[in-house]
């Protein structure tokens, strides 16, 4: 059925309706006509009354028709918009699989990166990001399924002949030094070995000395003679009674065979050496000495019980009253029962009283452990990186307790995530921030260089060369957030939004001239403990890490003093052998002052 009949059949139903509708005048039709006219009209309309009842039943089939296909066109229209919803999310779900790709990548490329290259924060202008990821052999061997199609040889360099490098007639001996090197030496009188001038066959020109070197190492077992003896109404008694020119006391600790030298070797071998028990064992075993792994650990024990009240002191210098203090934390692996636990270690650092501090709180990374160690102190800045600024200072920084703390987030970790966007992630927009942060840097070598005080280290850095940068790195930053995210790398997403969220931690070093600019302080002072991780790979206890917070805690104080960690030591306990409890003047700083040593 075309339209012109469907028109023809909807104007019949309104002639229809406007018939039953509107009254009209009553009209007789069948007036003056005849009989057989009669019949023939009721005929007629017999007929039509019929017609009209086909037409009639014939709309209603044919709107049953419509009706059907505008239900199938209703759902085809559903399937259709579904279609293009789930087309939508799929479109979605696959940028977001690309972001992610892409990421993954960047990553991979980085860590790469990690493994293989150089560390250090800094950039080439020519870089663009896009060199190739270098070869990792361990990755061909993993490709390889044995088929030369599987093989990759990228990482075997290519032989060279030796025209190539020619070898030079005369290597250099760096053995060699003139006569005039007088820098080598060692502390204390030397040992002369004088010429017999009978012996000389001829007329003597000069005499020199020349310079050798010995290194003597060996184990001597000291044998004290105890006495048993008894006085007249007393029970007996075990007493040494030295002879003339040998010691006067039994040179031991209390409960052990350690004498303080024997200490001060071992302490300094697995702390400042970061010499492993096992390793530490087989050399004296080596050099004669028959000694368990586990007595080596309980003589440290034995000198972490003194050293335990000195960093009591220490933590009284640390946190004393408007104090500036870098705090950061390591992971290390402890040993729990039956498996090995992630945990983590703290550092603590007060650069003008030249204090490190660590604490191990039994590896806990709760948000409570760095406010338990500061408990009520006074400070007056406390720096971190953004991470634990975030998750464990940022809240108790706001309660009453710390509300005069001001909060410092290390600038050279906001540098370090543009330092990442640019090479790993190829990005030179970070360029700019890279540039202005620099130069913030370069300030503060001037200021060091030039040796001024706090209040006008102060006043420059308020100044306005300062100001300009900020202004500089804070127009760029919001230009970029505003930018399309497809447009950037992860890399630089992330140094972004760092920046952005900690903005004004990071830039709260220019209201005091004490306050640092960045956590590398911290940072250095964490360095040794991680040796000790790599060496050591695991703690046997809670209680092994909390003895090598001890240990990290007075070694790390007496370096970052400039003094000998050696000289400390065996000072040290020397004095608490001798009898001193002054820990005070046992401190690194007063200790040459004490007088029991």
């Amino acid at each position: 059925m075309d339209t012109d009949e469907l028109r023809q059949f909807i104007v019949q139903k309104r002639e229809l309706l406007s018939r039953e509708t509107f009254s009209r005048r009553a009209f007789n039709r069948c007036e003056n006509m005849s009989d057989e006219m009669k019949n023939r009209y009721v005929e007629y309309l017999i007929e039509r009354l019929e017609n009209a009842e086909l037409d009639n039943r014939a709309m209603k089939l044919v709107l049953e028709d419509l009706t059907k296909e505008l239900s199938r066109s209703n759902r085809m229209l559903e399937k259709l918009n579904e279609s293009q919803s789930l087309l939508e999310e799929e479109r979605k779900s696959r940028k977001s699989l690309e972001q992610e790709i892409t990421k993954l990548k960047e990553q991979l490329k980085s860590a790469r990166k990690q493994r293989f290259g150089s560390k250090k924060q800094s950039v080439k202008k020519d870089d663009s990001g896009s060199d190739d990821d270098p070869v990792d052999r361990e990755n061909e061997k993993d490709g390889f399924d044995g088929t030369d199609e599987s093989l990759d040889t990228r990482s075997i360099p290519e032989s060279e002949t030796q025209e190539s490098h020619p070898s030079s007639p005369n290597p250099r001996d760096l053995c060699n030094r003139p006569d005039t090197y007088r820098t080598m030496g060692v502390n204390g009188t030397p040992v002369r070995h004088l010429s017999d001038l009978s012996k000389v066959p001829g007329r003597i020109l000069d005499r020199k000395m020349v310079k050798t070197f010995r290194l003597d190492i060996c184990l001597v077992e000291e044998q004290f003679e105890m006495v048993q003896y008894v006085e007249k109404g007393r029970k007996p008694r075990w007493g040494y009674f030295p002879k003339e020119g040998h010691p006067q006391v039994v040179t031991r600790f209390d409960g052990t065979k350690i004498s303080p030298g024997f200490l001060q070797a071992i302490a300094y071998e697995v702390y400042v050496k970061n010499v492993t028990f096992g390793l530490l064992h087989q050399w004296l075993v080596d050099m004669g000495m028959t000694v368990s792994e586990n007595t080596l650990r309980n003589w440290l024990k034995k000198g972490r019980k003194y050293l335990d009240r000195m960093v009591v002191e220490l933590k009284r210098i640390a946190l004393e009253k408007d104090a500036v203090v870098n705090c950061d934390e390591t992971w290390c692996k402890v040993r729990k029962y039956d498996r090995y636990k992630k945990c983590y270690m703290w550092v603590l650092v007060n650069k003008a009283e030249r204090v490190v501090i660590f604490f191990y709180e039994d590896g806990s990374r709760g948000r409570e452990v760095l406010t338990n160690f500061l408990g009520d102190a006074e400070l007056k800045a406390l720096m971190s990186d953004g991470y634990n600024a975030y998750v464990f200072i940022g809240d108790e920084l706001k309660t009453h307790r710390y509300k005069d703390t001001d909060h410092q987030v290390c600038l050279s970790h906001v540098r370090a995530k543009f330092v990442k966007a640019r090479m790993e992630g190829g990005d030179k927009r970070a360029d700019v921030f890279l540039d202005n942060i620099n130069r913030l840097f370069r300030f503060e070598r001037e200021y060091d260089r030039e040796m001024i005080t706090d209040g006008e280290r102060t006043r420059r850095r308020q100044g306005l060369p300062t100001m300009e940068v900020m202004i500089n790195l804070r127009a760029n930053l919001l230009q970029e957030l505003k930018s399309e995210e497809e447009q950037k790398s992860c890399y630089m997403r992330e140094a972004l939004n760092y920046l952005h969220k900690f903005w004004n931690e990071a830039f709260t070093y220019i209201k005091d001239g004490r306050y640092p600019i960045s956590n590398n302080l911290a940072e250095r002072a964490v360095r040794p403990f991680t040796t000790k991780r790599k060496n050591s790979l695991h703690f046997g206890s809670d209680e092994g890490a909390e003895i090598a917070a001890v240990y990290h805690s007075i070694i790390s104080t007496v370096k970052l003093q400039g003094r000998s960690a050696w000289d400390y030591l065996g000072k040290f306990f020397t004095g608490i052998f001798n009898g001193c409890r002054d820990f005070l003047s046992l401190t690194p700083q007063n200790i040459d002052l004490a007088v029991c040593q």
